[in-house]
Order: structure tokens, then C-alpha cells, then sequence
């Protein structure tokens, strides 16, 4: 009988903490949750919620794929042995963008973006993670630089996009992004220093190995020539796979059968949840390649009825069945873009290089 009533009693404190917290998400920007412990569970009870885990293991981004009335639910259970219960709610403009729980919302500044001009975040320190809120908006990496992330809109758009980054010890950076391609900010410092110092890799990678690797791959004998999509014109696929020591190789090949050139702006690839239940949270994790070995000595134009074939280099890594590998090409200034995926049996058909 005493268990019981603790029971309750746990319950009732758990109801009166948390039942009343309602956090707002909507579909052009995400909504950030930092947990003061790792997260060991998550569960989100829309259909239409996208969820990404940043790399600290502690933070949530929230975002909508559409638009909906019902309220939602979202139950977290962090290392520390705490559940959190809260309401979502679909609303077009967010109050906040940022939440540290136990602590309260984040300042988010205002950057003006641009689809013509990249804008640049950079930091005084490594950026350990980074995400995007909004179809409209692409970042990646500055190659081979720890403290620059690379933002611009795909696409002329009127709503208000988002930026998060992960600095040390977990620090949270959130801005809220707004087309201008007029005026955009080319240049956004993160953090109080006013420092512009490129942060290298720690341990410096041969690059002569990496060009020796990459023209290997590329004399390599097609091993998969049905993986990729045909469209406007294009063909994009995956052609090859080979593994290196404690890297992955990828052999992608763009095929442009028009009469238009194609400006290439860069080459994503991302891991997402397969479709799976309506109960079921869509969790995407970026992969950034660390370095790139183009067949083409003008690299990011590729003429009308030619074919290019870069190498992208990964760190090794695996995923799992209910997972896909998708490689997504943007097109500069344009709208052709190539996406097509790759399941969890053509990784591991991946070929040693000699």
C-alpha cells in the first residue's frame, strides 16, 4: 500500500512539473532543446515531427514536415533517470528558438542570407555539430576547417529559416535566418571573439595519400550501376565503393545530357530514418566528407554532355537496416537537384582498395 501511494505521488509530481510546458514548433524552423543529461530515449507523438539527436547526445532539434491543429506529445528520458513530458503545439511563428531545460530560452540573432552569396559562421573555437531549419536554406562545412560552417538559400523564400550550432562543452549558438539576397551577411561571428583564425584539422591528413586513393578509385571497374535518379536531363549515381583503412570511398558520377551547363554547388549526404509507423519520429543525422577528389580539373561546372565523377572520403561507418544513405546534388543559382539513396547491403559491398 505505501508503494502504491509513493506511486502516485511520483506521478502527481510529475504531472504538476511538466504536463503544463508547451513548447511551439512549425515546418521552416527548428526548435532546439538541450538537456542537462545525455538522452536515452525519445518519443514524439505526431507523424509529423522530424527529430535530429546533435552530437553532444544531450540536444533535440524539433521540427514540423507540415501543418497540423492537434497538440502532440513529446516524452524524453535522459542518463540521469529523469522523464520529461511536454505538449507540442504547430505555430508559424516561434517565440523562442532555443531551450535549455531547467535554465530557459536562448537569444536567437537575425541573419540575412542569401541565395546568390554564401554566408560564413565562424567561430573561435571547433564547431562540434551544427543543423538547419527549412527546406529553402543548405549548409555544410568549410572543408578541412573545424570552426566554419557555409550557409545559403537553394531557393528564393520568404519565411524565416534557422541555424543552430554545438560549440565546446556543449554550448549552444541558435540565429534565426531571413532571405535578403540583396543585403545578406556574408560574414557572422559566433560567440563573444572577434577572431577570423582558421581552425585546422588537429592532425593534418596526407593529402598526396588522398589524391593517390581517389584516382585509384576512379580506375576501379563500375560495381553498381543501378543505384542513382535520371532527371532533367541529368543522371546522378553511386558507382563504386571502396574501403581504406579506417575511411570509406564513395564513387559518384554526374552524367548532364542537356544543352544547359550545370554549376554544381555542392554534394549532401545524410542518414534518415526509413518510413516507418505514424508513431514513429524521422531522425536525420548529416555525414560531411572530409575531403574530395573531382575527375574534373574544373571542378564545380560541369558542360553541356559531359560526365564528371568525384570521390567523397568518409570516416568508416556503418548504419543500420531501418536507416537509408541518401547523396543529394544542389545545383548553384538553379533547381535541378539529384537526390537517390543507399541501403544498408550496398555499404557493405564496399571493395578494398589495394
Amino acid at each position: 500500500m505505501k508503494r502504491i501511494y509513493t506511486v502516485i505521488l511520483f506521478s502527481l509530481s510529475l504531472l504538476a512539473a511538466y504536463a503544463n510546458d508547451i513548447f511551439y514548433v512549425n515546418n521552416t524552423q527548428q526548435l532546439v532543446l538541450q538537456f542537462p543529461s545525455p538522452i536515452k530515449y525519445v518519443d514524439v507523438g505526431s507523424p509529423y515531427i522530424r527529430l535530429t539527436q546533435l552530437a553532444d547526445a544531450c540536444t533535440l532539434t524539433l521540427q514540423s514536415t507540415g501543418t497540423w491543429t492537434d497538440k502532440s506529445t513529446l516524452s524524453v528520458v535522459t542518463a540521469n533517470g529523469k522523464y520529461y513530458l511536454y505538449t507540442l503545439q504547430f505555430n508559424r511563428s516561434l517565440p523562442f528558438l532555443a531551450y535549455q531545460v531547467g535554465k530557459g530560452p536562448l537569444p536567437s540573432p537575425q541573419v540575412h542570407i542569401g541565395q546568390s552569396k554564401t554566408t560564413h559562421f565562424i567561430a573561435p573555437f571547433p564547431i562540434v555539430d551544427w543543423a538547419v531549419g527549412g527546406d529553402s536554406i543548405i549548409a555544410s562545412y568549410a572543408d578541412g576547417i573545424q570552426n566554419m560552417v557555409r550557409v545559403k538559400a537553394k531557393e528564393k523564400h520568404r519565411a524565416p529559416g534557422s541555424m543552430v550550432l554545438l560549440g565546446k562543452q556543449n554550448k549552444l549558438y541558435t540565429y534565426r535566418l531571413c532571405y535578403n539576397d540583396t543585403l545578406p551577411q556574408l560574414s557572422v561571428q559566433v560567440g563573444d571573439s572577434s577572431s577570423t583564425q582558421a581552425l585546422f584539422l588537429a592532425n593534418p591528413i596526407d593529402i598526396t595519400l588522398l589524391q593517390k586513393l581517389g584516382e585509384e578509385a576512379l580506375q576501379q571497374p563500375y560495381a553498381m550501376n543501378h543505384l542513382g535518379v535520371v532527371d532533367y536531363k541529368m543522371q546522378f549515381s553511386l558507382v563504386g565503393i571502396f574501403s581504406h583503412q579506417n575511411w570509406l570511398l564513395f564513387r559518384l558520377q554526374i552524367h548532364n545530357s542537356n544543352n544547359i551547363d550545370y554549376d554544381i554547388d555542392f554534394i549532401k549526404g545524410y542518414i534518415i530514418d526509413k518510413k516507418g509507423s505514424k508513431h514513429t519520429a524521422v531522425q536525420e543525422t548529416e555525414i560531411t566528407p572530409f575531403y574530395t577528389y573531382c575527375s574534373d580539373s574544373v571542378a564545380n561546372t560541369l558542360p553541356a554532355h559531359h560526365v564528371q565523377e568525384r570521390v567523397l572520403f568518409f570516416n568508416r561507418f556503418t548504419i543500420p537496416k531501418q536507416r537509408m544513405l541518401y547523396f543529394e546534388l544542389f545545383e548553384k543559382n538553379g533547381g535541378r537537384h539529384l537526390l537517390f539513396p543507399v541501403s544498408d547491403k550496398e555499404l557493405l559491398k564496399a571493395r578494398k582498395l589495394p
